[in-house]
């Protein structure tokens, strides 16, 4: 790296030598945090009304500013437009690309946007608008599924089956009655993800790096635009909590558990020894050299995806244990992470497509077990 291409990180100042050019490119973190850009936009054109209260911004400045994000967002909405934020040559961030972008559109003001704020708090507010829509994505996507099994359940009326216990038939049941566990389990795990939604709905602008913006910002107004409750309470813990990031992911492993459990059941219902369900063609696929077979293929992959999801929570939660207050660099390392589990809500609607597509083997008499 040039001392010419230096000059323009955010943080530059004091610094006179170029960087290693192997480390500036393992520290990036544009290759992954370009999911951000929408929240970056959004907050960024917070921040600008929040500067053109403190009378730091003209209105004719704030409007230009606001344009000119809008139109940062508008050009990148693509997915080619989404590989250029991600390959971009010298932006170090989703915040570095917002603000290099912004200055080629309108020149010096865009550097002025960045007066009274941290990448520290841009980040975790970032994060939190990020988490707040993926779960808004999964609790509707838990719904579609929850709407397959209760149409099951209805279409199912009077039709029994076996429950089991230790995997041993135990009593009879209704088919409808055994659908119906798994929307209890999904109940739950919506109602967990609203409450991680709750929790972390607090705005972090005004934060600064660590104790509190340089200005005198209305941090209400900020929080008003970007739907949240109310601003952060504490700067020191606004910058550098990340409980949100673990509570998301902690709450779609219950998710995925529950898939998981549904995935073996008709897997296990779906063979010739129990013969329970029949699977869908559209979701299965054979075997070139056994034409007899239909593969679950669907559901052995949602036993596997759990795996996934709990390994995400598990390094989320080694990455935090021990961190000093207030924001470490290791806290990029949580974002990863929590982009990685985004198949979860394409998941839930595809199961609830193939929930709506079984067909119960209604029939088939069980067997007696044998005496």
């Amino acid at each position: 790296m040039s001392n010419e291409e230096q000059s323009v990180k955010m943080w530059s100042g004091r610094f006179r030598e170029p960087l290693d050019a192997e480390f500036e490119a393992w520290q990036r973190s544009i290759v992954f945090d370009w999911r951000l850009l929408d929240e970056e936009v959004a907050a960024s054109k917070a921040h600008a009304s929040a500067l053109c209260a403190a009378h730091v911004l003209t209105e004719d400045e704030t409007a230009a500013l606001r344009g000119a994000l809008d139109a940062i967002a508008a050009a990148h909405a693509s997915d080619a437009g989404k590989e250029l934020v991600r390959n971009h040559p010298t932006a170090e961030d989703i915040h570095h690309f917002v603000e290099l972008s912004l200055a080629e559109r309108i020149g010096s003001l865009g550097l002025k946007l960045h007066t009274g704020r941290s990448r520290n708090e841009q980040i975790a507010t970032d994060l939190r608008l990020y988490v707040r829509k993926q779960i808004g994505l999964v609790v509707a996507s838990l719904a579609e599924w929850a709407n397959a099994l209760v149409g099951q359940a209805r279409a199912a009326g009077d039709a029994v089956m076996p429950s089991y216990t230790h995997l041993q038939r135990a009593e009879p049941v209704l088919v409808a009655h055994w659908l119906l566990a798994y929307v209890e389990m999904i109940l739950r795990d919506a109602s967990r993800l609203r409450d991680c939604a709750a929790r972390l709905n607090y705005c972090p602008l005004g934060s600064g790096a660590v104790a509190g913006a340089t200005l005198a910002l209305d941090r209400n107004l900020a929080a008003r635009e970007l739907g949240f409750t109310a601003p952060t309470a504490n700067s020191i813990d606004a910058t550098s909590d990340r409980d949100f990031i673990l509570e998301y992911l902690q709450a779609l492993t219950s998710v995925g558990l529950h898939l998981s459990r549904f995935a073996e059941e008709i897997t296990l219902f779906a063979t010739a020894e129990y013969g329970f369900v029949l699977l869908p063609e559209a979701f299965s696929t054979g075997s070139s050299a056994m034409p007899q077979k239909k593969n679950p293929d669907l559901t052995e992959l949602i036993r596997a995806k759990v795996g996934r999801i709990h390994g995400a929570a598990q390094t989320v939660t080694l990455l935090l244990k021990g961190l000093p207050l207030a924001y470490n660099k290791d806290m990029q390392e949580t974002q990863e992470p929590a982009f990685s589990v985004s198949f979860v809500a394409p998941m839930l609607t595809l199961v609830a497509r193939f929930t709506a597509a079984l067909q119960f083997n209604r029939p088939r008499k069980p067997r007696s077990p044998a005496t």
